[in-house]
């Protein structure tokens, strides 16, 4: 399950690559907030093919040198000077680092570090409803639980998601589910490390992933070329990608009902801006940090 939404800055951070298995390009994101507020601002990006995406990648790394086998993980078992990886198939693989790029339940994770992420479980549904190509809709309310309703463009005609069991499911041609993980914060155990799902760095702000994984594997795959895997468990956190303020601000939202998030967007009921921005500060100190979060969210979730 994915929106398999990414923004045109992801690819500033992620040049030489560029944007591929591109579907539709998004010009706006529409916010509904309880009081009837609709917030549309301007949101350049894309909503790609994310397995035509990765798969073009991965025949770019091919074509690069990299060597790929296909097979399901089952052992990791540490060596004395690496790892040595175990398949249901029966093969066996040895290297000196060891990356876990596998996902929110993670045996990288589960047998070399210590607890999880936290989880939100959220499903998807693929429909035939007529939605708006150049735009992401983005829906609150307190029965989302800190979360959202989604409804983007989609090749078949609209995806829908949400928290698990927040609302109807609608008739589709598709359901998707899965856990959301965010807040984790160990990336680095010895000579192995984590990356993506498996290292819980979901925003829980925007709930996006694919730019925030592929620049933590980017930083990396650097720390291991310098054979020094430790810098990107330095790096990381001080990324404007891992800030705490967007757990911060998704534990606040998970406690509001519809009055208080009326509240909280009503200086921005006439749209984001410098004035509306001002008027927060002054008059929605207690939302300081909330803004904060959705200004980094909008800049790098995503």
């Amino acid at each position: 399950m994915c929106g398999e939404a990414i923004s045109r800055k992801a690819f500033e951070d992620l040049a030489p690559l560029g944007p591929n298995a591109v579907q539709f390009q998004i010009h706006r994101a529409v916010e509904h907030w309880p009081g009837d507020v609709v917030i549309e601002t301007e949101a350049g990006g894309f909503i790609i093919d994310r397995p035509e995406f990765l798969h073009d990648l991965l025949g770019r790394a091919r074509k690069e040198g990299c060597h790929t086998e296909v097979g399901a993980a089952t052992e990791i078992s540490r060596l004395s000077n690496g790892y040595l990886v175990r398949t249901g198939e029966g093969r066996e693989y040895s290297a000196k680092y060891l990356v876990g790029a596998d996902g929110w339940n993670s045996l990288v994770r589960r047998t070399f570090f210590q607890g999880g992420p936290r989880l939100l479980w959220a499903e998807q549904f693929i429909t035939e409803e007529e939605a708006d190509q150049d735009a992401m809709h983005f829906f609150y309310d307190q029965r989302y639980h800190g979360g959202y309703r989604w409804e983007f463009p989609h090749p078949s005609g609209k995806r829908i998601g949400f928290t698990r069991g927040a609302d109807e499911r609608p008739q589709c041609l598709e359901r998707q589910g899965r856990p959301i993980p965010y807040g984790y914060h160990q990336v680095v155990n010895r000579d192995s490390c984590l990356i993506g799902d498996a290292a819980g760095q979901a925003n829980p702000i925007t709930f996006g992933g694919i730019r925030i994984g592929m620049v933590a594997a980017k930083m990396a795959a650097k720390a291991i070329v310098k054979g020094a895997l430790e810098e990107y468990a330095k790096q990381w956190p001080r990324s404007p990608h891992a800030s705490p303020a967007y757990v911060k601000a998704f534990d606040s939202l998970r406690g509001m009902d519809n009055g208080e998030l009326f509240r909280s967007v009503k200086p921005f009921r006439n749209g984001y801006g410098r004035l509306s921005g001002l008027r927060a500060l002054l008059n929605g100190r207690k939302y300081r940090e909330l803004y904060r979060a959705y200004d980094l969210g909008a800049k790098w979730g995503w």
